[in-house]
């Protein structure tokens, strides 16, 4: 017997980051799984060990929280602060000085760029949380059933949609926490490499250029200094990381269920016999079912525009500062700052491919109704489907906020960008 599926097998790995980010999952009617309920009836049984659970889930998820906003704010003063103040006023006379300004302004607003990314895709989740909630409950009332997926000859294809959707998301999730691996395993394979060779002096670099309250002038270079600093930019980029992989899959996922639908939407057109006693009806159920798509796509939109608009402009300045840390600093940068590199590359890949396929599946509905025997239909039939395929006519395209479309071109428009500014960058350095 073929799978069934259920609307929450769609949100095994948004709730996964979710959980990661240490907050409570969306949840809906019908979300429900063995394991959830089992948590509800072991909170009834424990309501104490449940209560100090949650609490302490609290105090970590706004420690958290508050670590990846304070990162940014770090870097920024770490670039005014004294050593990096002496650097701009002597740039002007110092060539020496001026490529060092351009280095330090190169590492540390590429990692800048991920944490700004993070804290926005925090905020969206949180913001938009009601509109989110409000947008799955309508999404599980027009979710197949079990006897509609199992139909001779279904029309949708719910476990290709599942599988696909699925297998997308994991490999993002494996390369994503390889990345949070990587980065934060560097700083200590570097104090190693430091302190087995004779000739190095150790320097307790962390992760990025941030600037603590606790630092002075003569801490700075401590083994207690960096291992609080450390601790804090592991934490924070665990929030942060968790938190783009919440934004990135919660986006794969509401795509998944709007390609699901317009895909049954394309087949239950062409199969629709307009010769049929009853083709009015069901050609109206399928525009109604069709009006609602589009309002679905309205949402969509309204939730991670502003989300995508940040992507975009930071990755864009992020992808060249980062490059330029890798080519013209040293070794040790090339390695620290790829992975930032390549983050930005598979999330703006992953975010424009959705888009692209949104776009794309959308796009179908127009042939598949000019293609539907309309002309064995009514005047009333034939009015109704011209009215489709007018509305059908005009594309359903994510923007970040009406300034671009969320696409492939737009991938590349974002990469061809990112290069030029590295040539500047480069030619200023």
């Amino acid at each position: 017997m073929a799978e069934t599926y259920q609307l929450y097998d769609f949100m095994h790995y948004p709730n996964m980051a979710f959980k990661m980010s240490a907050i409570q999952p969306f949840t809906w009617s019908g979300a429900l799984t063995k394991e959830q309920r089992h948590s509800h009836h072991h909170q009834h049984q424990h309501p104490q060990c449940c209560t100090a659970k949650w609490f302490l889930t609290k105090v970590w998820f706004i420690f958290g929280a508050t670590n990846l906003i304070y990162q940014t704010f770090g870097m920024f003063i770490y670039l005014l602060a004294p050593q990096s103040a002496h650097m701009y006023t002597a740039a002007n006379m110092e060539p020496e000085y001026q490529i060092a300004l351009v280095a330090q302004i190169s590492e540390t607003g590429g990692i800048m760029g991920l944490t700004l990314v993070a804290a926005c895709k925090m905020f969206i989740m949180f913001w938009h949380g009601k509109r989110i909630a409000k947008l799955l409950e309508e999404l599980q009332e027009i979710f197949p059933r079990e006897h509609v997926q199992h139909e001779p000859n279904a029309l949708y294809r719910v476990q290709y949609f599942a599988k696909t959707s699925g297998n997308l998301m994991k490999r993002t999730t494996i390369f994503f926490i390889f990345a949070f691996c990587f980065y934060n395993s560097l700083p200590i394979l570097e104090i190693m490499y430091e302190h087995f060779s004779a000739d190095q002096h150790i320097m307790y670099r962390y992760q990025s250029n941030t600037w603590y309250p606790w630092q002075t002038k003569e801490n700075s270079k401590t083994w207690w200094n960096f291992t609080f600093a450390y601790l804090c930019q592991l934490q924070s980029s665990l929030t942060g990381v968790s938190f783009i992989m919440a934004g990135e899959f919660m986006l794969c996922f509401f795509i998944t269920q709007m390609q699901m639908h317009f895909d049954y939407l394309g087949n239950a057109l062409m199969s629709l016999n307009a010769a049929s006693a009853q083709a009015n009806e069901e050609l109206k159920i399928l525009i109604v079912y069709h009006i609602k798509l589009l309002r679905f796509s309205k949402e969509i939109n309204i939730i991670f525009n502003i989300s995508f608009l940040v992507n975009f402009i930071t990755s864009s300045v992020a992808i060249c500062l980062m490059a330029f840390s890798m080519v013209m600093i040293s070794m040790s940068h090339t390695f620290k700052y790829s992975v930032g590199l390549l983050s930005f590359l598979v999330f703006n890949f992953f975010i424009c491919y959705n888009g692209s396929e949104f776009t794309t599946s959308s796009d179908e509905l127009m042939p598949s109704a000019f293609y539907n025997n309309w002309y064995d239909g009514d005047i009333c039939y034939r009015r109704m489907i011209l009215f489709f395929m007018m509305r059908s006519c005009e594309s359903n395209v994510l923007r970040a906020y009406k300034f671009a479309t969320v696409s492939m071109p737009t991938f590349m428009a974002i990469l061809k960008l990112s290069y030029q500014l590295f040539t500047f960058v480069r030619a200023v350095g």
